[in-house]
């Protein structure tokens, strides 16, 4: 019998009270982090997931009013497919929404730090998996590794209609551009792995073509 997914408010509270990584002793995960999608999903057709948010609290996707790269480079990259994207209410009326792996952020040596897989297992079993069953987009953006490593470990909770052709590796340039599908209670999704959108990664130009190929999952 399928869960069922708590109402978004009761999500979202669940994530901001979460303790769960410093009650066990995870070195350098700093929670709870409080940040959450400042307005809730509706109709979302393509779901980004990202990595987790920065420690910088004053820096966060879904707060317009300060700098975030993943923003910037995210409308940047809509804006060259034709889409007409310039705040989060024009993101989410478009059918996009985006959501961390990881809730809190991680830090080594006071700097940001990609989470462990202990840390990237619990909370997207913990969260990420019920939010996504909440949402049940048309079609999923995995954005970086922790992304990836997070949806492998989600995949073995849902249904796969063929693993032997969604076989992929936890290296991001193993999966980057594959198309995976798995079923979501009731829904098949696609799923496409992608790079971190950073212009200093060599395969940049190779996100937009991942995007690309996310977006005309939706035309299917």
């Amino acid at each position: 019998m399928p869960e069922i997914p708590m109402n978004w408010h009761e999500l979202q509270q669940n994530i901001r009270r979460c303790t769960k990584c410093t009650d066990e002793g995870c070195n350098g995960i700093r929670c709870p982090d409080g940040r959450v999608p400042s307005a809730a999903p509706r109709n979302v057709k393509l779901l980004f997931v990202s990595e987790a948010p920065p420690l910088n609290t004053k820096s966060y996707f879904y707060y317009e009013d300060a700098p975030d790269r993943l923003r910037h480079r995210l409308f940047g990259i809509l804006g060259e497919m034709g889409y007409e994207i310039r705040s989060i209410r024009d993101f989410i009326d478009a059918g996009f929404y985006l959501l961390p792996t990881v809730k809190c952020p991680s830090a080594r040596e006071g700097r940001n730090a990609a989470p462990r897989e202990r840390v990237i297992k619990r909370c997207a079993a913990e969260h990420l998996k019920r939010e996504i069953e909440y949402i049940k987009p048309d079609s999923l953006c995995l954005l970086g590794r922790t992304a990836l490593l997070g949806f492998l470990w989600l995949r073995t909770l849902w249904e796969v209609p063929d693993r032997g052709a969604c076989a992929v590796g936890k290296r991001v340039a193993e999966a980057a551009g594959s198309v995976i599908t798995v079923r979501i209670l009731d829904k098949d999704v696609a799923v496409i792995p992608s790079y971190w959108p950073t212009r200093r990664h060599r395969r940049y130009q190779d996100i937009h073509e991942h995007i690309r190929i996310s977006v005309e999952q939706l035309h299917e």
